[in-house]
């Protein structure tokens, strides 16, 4: 297929992908990427008829980030040739292109199915930390696994019934998996044209596994901080700041991209979002991408004074338009960015994603810890890992995402900057728990909350004054440019 030819069928991403193929020459590429980002400007945004200008700008300016950042750090000499070589081949080709790609046909012949892009994964729930407010309640004192023939199922099938060859791990603490000899860094092995991202404390990433890591080259740690040291060290135990700088270096040396995962709460939420830590982290330490998340009362020892206050996410949400915008970074807070996806993408949403534990069981997504399938049951009766997808508490989940934003037009959607169900529209979630008796909860402390009804009425009050600060933020700057 010609050049031109590529570029009007999968449009930015196949100009991404071209972009990213001049390996060798500064210049050439720095060139290339300012002629993407003007392709990227007019079919992102100027062009657009079907999304509201601020959103569309954020979607923009995030894979603008992610041309740049790649650049510089090429420039910097901390991303290897080989593992740059293959982010092309496997993200921007297999993930970013084909997969996408694959979906869209599927989706026009199957108008009855859906296809999630990807699902996140906890092969263990063992951990080496035992951090306060830990969704996964993990420790040392837990060794239960998946084993790798079931990993290695959810994987194949995924591809084969989704097209989707990107995955999410996380834990527990993922390097500490191993079944049959073989942990996550032979998993990206087996599947070499998948992508994989793993959330980590980062402790167990030294030298020689940053070494393998830059050896498969489809895989990229995702290191959790709370901070800088003090508050690092006072959630996750004391010197485990500097373990977490040491791996840094050490996928620096050996041109491994990394990211950081962050969890925002009441006390940390300001340096968390300061430019002093985007600096740090972003620019003085290499770090590639970030997720930046809002503490959720789920898990163990679960606080709702840990929350943030619906001011402090208000602010939040205007730093955070500004770190992607003009800051120039790839740093996402996963709640209040709702418009870049439409809304809430759990529940095997077409383009979302659904979530499988250390026990096999199959939710909606790492907050919403109750289930229907688990997948051990499933594959003994003879079923698939797709059987999963139409369980009355995901099609439940998805009647309410259609409802409330997602396939909507633009100007029928509801506020994207609170795209939540369990978090930001606490009541509508609560009555599908109410309604269906089958739907089981994870763990000791989703079992007391489910029964809770001060729990739940917690929450709902905290939506209430979301909505009263939020509320007018959406009318006034995103509603108003749809009508």
């Amino acid at each position: 297929m010609k050049t031109i030819e590529k570029i009007k069928r999968f449009g930015w991403s196949a100009t991404l992908n071209l972009t990213l193929g001049f390996l060798d020459h500064d210049r050439i590429r720095a060139f290339l990427i300012e002629k993407a980002e003007r392709k990227l400007w007019k079919s992102i945004v100027e062009e657009n008829r079907e999304g509201v200008r601020p959103a569309q700008e954020l979607k923009y300016a995030f894979v603008r980030n992610l041309l740049r950042t790649t650049d510089r750090h090429l420039r910097r000499g901390i991303m290897s040739p080989h593992v740059f070589h293959q982010m092309v081949k496997v993200f921007a080709k297999n993930v970013f292109i084909e997969d996408i790609s694959e979906r869209d046909i599927r989706r026009g012949e199957q108008t009855d199915t859906v296809f999630p892009s990807y699902l996140v994964l906890s092969p263990t729930q063992l951990c080496n930390l035992r951090c306060p407010g830990c969704y996964a309640s993990s420790g040392s004192h837990s060794h239960i696994s998946l084993p790798w023939e079931i990993v290695y199922r959810i994987i194949k099938e995924k591809e084969e019934f989704w097209h989707s060859r990107f995955n999410v791990i996380s834990g527990g603490e993922p390097f500490l998996w191993k079944s049959e000899g073989k942990g996550i860094v032979d998993l990206a092995r087996e599947f070499e044209d998948h992508f994989f991202m793993v959330y980590t404390n980062g402790t167990l990433i030294d030298l020689h596994m940053a070494k393998e890591l830059a050896e498969v080259g489809n895989l990229t740690p995702c290191i959790s901080v709370e901070g800088f040291e003090e508050k690092t060290d006072r959630r996750r135990g004391k010197g485990v700041f500097k373990k977490i700088l040491e791996a840094f270096r050490a996928l620096r040396e050996r041109g491994v991209p990394f990211g950081i995962s962050v969890e925002a709460t009441r006390e940390n939420w300001d340096e968390v979002t300061s430019k002093e830590f985007l600096r740090f982290y972003f620019d003085e330490q290499g770090v590639f991408y970030g997720w930046l998340f809002q503490y959720m009362p789920i898990g163990r020892n679960y606080s709702f004074e840990e929350m943030v206050t619906p001011e402090q996410r208000l602010e939040m949400f205007r730093r955070n338009v500004w770190a992607i915008k003009e800051g120039g970074y790839n740093y996402i807070d996963f709640w209040n960015q709702g418009v870049m996806t439409d809304g809430c993408l759990a529940a095997g949403r077409n383009g979302g994603y659904l979530y499988i534990d250390w026990n096999g069981n199959v939710m909606p997504c790492v907050f919403i810890p109750y289930y229907i399938d688990n997948i051990y049951k499933v594959y003994e009766r003879g079923g698939t890992l797709n059987d999963v997808l139409y369980s009355p508490f995901f099609e439940e989940i998805r009647k309410w995402q259609s409802h409330y934003a997602y396939g909507k037009p633009p100007h029928e959607q509801q506020n994207l900057i609170l795209p939540c169900p369990i978090r930001d529209h606490h009541k509508d979630l609560y009555e599908i728990l109410k309604n269906y008796s089958t739907i089981e909860p994870s763990d000791h402390t989703a079992k007391e909350i489910k029964e809770d009804t001060v729990y739940h009425e917690s929450l709902i009050q905290y939506d209430t004054l979301l909505q009263k600060v939020i509320g007018p933020v959406w009318e006034k700057e995103y509603r108003e440019d749809r009508l």
